[in-house]
């Protein structure tokens, strides 16, 4: 790895950390403590909180070439890519690339074997100010909510302090699914059908290369933490009176106004256009982007895609027939789950619509 003079005047080049710094338990992989070490060592103070999520936490279908997702929480843009902009693989002008973090965050940043690193991190730029923004009520999208509402783990946090703030704005996105998640029932459900309502809606939001089973396998991944957290959630609603419970059984004890329809209808529908907008952002951003997306669509989908070298060259002009292809392979298996399980005699899994209404009516 190259070395270079960083701010305070030292050698940037990454040094061993002690182990106190992250301790090395079983569910953090060596790439996640890889990315750890070249992390600190470069941003110094800078680097406020790093979270891990995703497939490789939750051991949901990743394989040998699966990327570790980590969100990095930081106190500056600038002086975050001015740290680390000589040694990672994504280098850009750094007015540039802070603009777009600024402008609609996060970056993605892909740490491909930055100093012999075992596999890839995929490290998700946010600012602590942003983050605290993005994990709360006043939030524009659904992106931070809606990955971190599940089973994550603070890998590193720069002072106690700061990971106490971190677990607070988990707990809050955590508690903030009451604003809309039990409005998607017509009836009474439990803590899981809350959960997996959750997810599916959440997915929904994104267009996003996932299989029809996915939103089951991320479940039962993490059954145990949905039920123990979730089941605190929504005991803590009905002692406020937000929620009515029957056994193990919850519903809403008001129903929601045709203005909060209206205001969840124009969230999700913005939520899934700077979802969109940021696939376009991270093509300047994330190296190898094309080859990503391509090993993820196969190992999320089971379709086997393969690029001419003019496809390679010009993807925006001539990968619009694949991306149509794939779409449909998407939207034809659920269809495809019911008739199975309908030959079965057994109930397929229903999935949720972010566009659809709470009470049962389309929102188009």
């Amino acid at each position: 790895m190259r070395g270079s003079t960083n701010r305070t005047g030292g050698d940037s080049r990454v040094q061993a950390l002690p182990v106190a710094a992250f301790p090395r338990r079983p569910s953090v992989p060596h790439p996640v403590r890889d990315a750890l070490e070249l992390l600190t060592g470069a941003c110094g103070g800078n680097l406020t909180a790093v979270i891990f999520f995703g497939s490789r936490l939750l051991g949901t279908s990743p394989n040998a070439a699966s990327a570790s997702d980590l969100i990095v929480i930081v106190r500056d843009y600038m002086l975050f890519y001015r740290d680390v902009g000589s040694q990672l693989p994504a280098a850009r002008h750094i007015g540039i690339i802070t603009a777009l973090n600024r402008v609609l965050p996060p970056n993605i940043i892909n740490l491909n074997d930055p100093g012999g690193m075992r596999t890839g991190a995929k490290c998700f730029i946010v600012s602590e100010r942003d983050f605290r923004h993005a994990m709360s009520r006043a939030s524009r999208d659904y992106f931070f909510r809606g990955r971190l509402s599940q089973r994550v783990e603070i890998v590193y946090a720069r002072r106690p302090q700061a990971r106490e703030r971190v677990e607070e704005y988990l707990a809050m996105a955590r508690r903030l699914t009451l604003d809309w998640v039990p409005f998607y029932f017509q009836e009474s459900f439990t803590v899981e059908e809350y959960c997996l309502r959750m997810l599916e809606v959440s997915y929904a939001g994104e267009i996003r290369p996932e299989s029809s089973n996915r939103v089951r396998e991320v479940y039962e991944a993490q059954a145990d933490f949905f039920r123990l957290v979730y089941q605190r959630v929504l005991d803590d609603a009905v002692s406020g009176g937000a929620l009515l419970r029957a056994g193990n059984r919850y519903r809403v004890a008001e129903p929601r106004s045709r203005t909060m329809k209206r205001h969840w209808r124009w969230f999700w529908l913005r939520s899934k256009i700077r979802a969109t907008l940021r696939w376009f952002k991270y093509m300047l951003t994330f190296d190898d982007w094309l080859d990503y997306i391509v090993h993820k669509v196969e190992r999320r989908t089971g379709m086997r895609v393969e690029l001419t070298p003019e496809e390679r060259r010009a993807p925006f002009l001539l990968l619009w027939p694949k991306v149509y292809r794939v779409l449909r392979h998407m939207r034809s298996a659920p269809s495809q789950a019911a008739a199975a399980a309908d030959a079965h005699g057994a109930p397929a899994d229903r999935h949720a619509s972010a566009d659809a209404d709470p009470d049962g009516q389309d929102l188009h």
